[in-house]
């Protein structure tokens, strides 16, 4: 993980900058999702890099959006990648 994030914030280095201003209540694997998201990473790939199901992905989706006041119909990776 720590490889991957070198290389994250080289190319999106004001990414958890803007995250943590925005959203200062997000944890760490909270965090970690949304950098996987803005690299337009599906939710099987993700679980697949995380160790993690399928189901817990998209569970961690839905409480981020929760915690993030988004509603269902907004795309979640397109308004990360926004930010």
């Amino acid at each position: 993980w720590e490889e991957f994030e070198v290389h994250f914030k080289e190319v999106h280095f004001a990414f958890y900058e803007i995250l943590q201003k925005t959203f200062p209540d997000l944890t760490v694997n909270e965090k970690r999702l949304c950098a996987f998201l803005r690299l337009n990473l599906t939710t099987k790939e993700i679980a697949a890099i995380t160790h993690q199901s399928v189901k817990s992905i998209n569970m961690a989706r839905f409480r981020m959006r929760k915690k993030m006041n988004l509603e269902s119909d907004v795309d979640l990776a397109g308004y990360l990648a926004a930010l």
